[in-house]
């Protein structure tokens, strides 16, 4: 049974460089686009180690809005 439903209200594919501090906010993790940018570099490169590819700021992020529709 799920526990919670979303509906995508959103999609927005842009390269890692050109993410905005509005994006940033909107996800809710930082105060600021600098801190977003270390952040997730630092996830990217590590992931990156794992799954065999290397990061760099022109690979494409996928920008995601959603509205919980249902939640159990």
């Amino acid at each position: 049974k799920p526990r919670c439903v979303i509906r995508t209200t959103g999609v927005r594919v842009l390269p890692f460089k050109n993410m905005t501090f509005d994006l940033c906010r909107q996800e809710g993790e930082d105060d600021n686009l600098e801190s977003w940018r270390r952040g997730h570099t630092a996830f990217f490169q590590a992931e990156g180690k794992q799954l065999g590819y290397t990061f760099s700021e022109d690979m494409p992020v996928v920008f995601e809005t959603f509205e919980v529709v249902d939640q159990n």
